[in-house]
């Protein structure tokens, strides 16, 4: 077991789009969520963190549900939602730490 770490970045200050994005994660897997904050260099931007602990082959099965161009080949997982299709419409970012 070990455990997984995400940061999102989300398009809004909107609490309700923000835990609409949470919940589209919980749908995903078993996660555990930061407090919400407003992104300090982002304009109108919420982030937080999302971690789940699982086995190593549990994440890499989700890897692409989070965003349609990664796999779990890929070296670093980090892309913008203005490029790529995520796991919901209002991630502007997403980050695999």
């Amino acid at each position: 077991m070990r455990t997984y770490t995400l940061y999102v970045v989300v398009d809004t200050l909107e609490e309700k789009q923000v835990n609409e994005v949470q919940s589209a994660l919980s749908q995903l897997g078993n996660f555990h969520f930061s407090p919400i904050r407003e992104q300090a260099s982002l304009i109108s931007c919420s982030e937080f963190y999302a971690t789940m602990q699982c086995e190593k082959r549990t994440w890499e099965a989700l890897i692409p549900q989070l965003n349609a161009y990664w796999t779990k080949d890929d070296e670093t997982w980090l892309d913008y939602g203005y490029n790529t299709r995520m796991f919901h419409p209002h991630v502007y970012y997403l980050e695999i730490k």
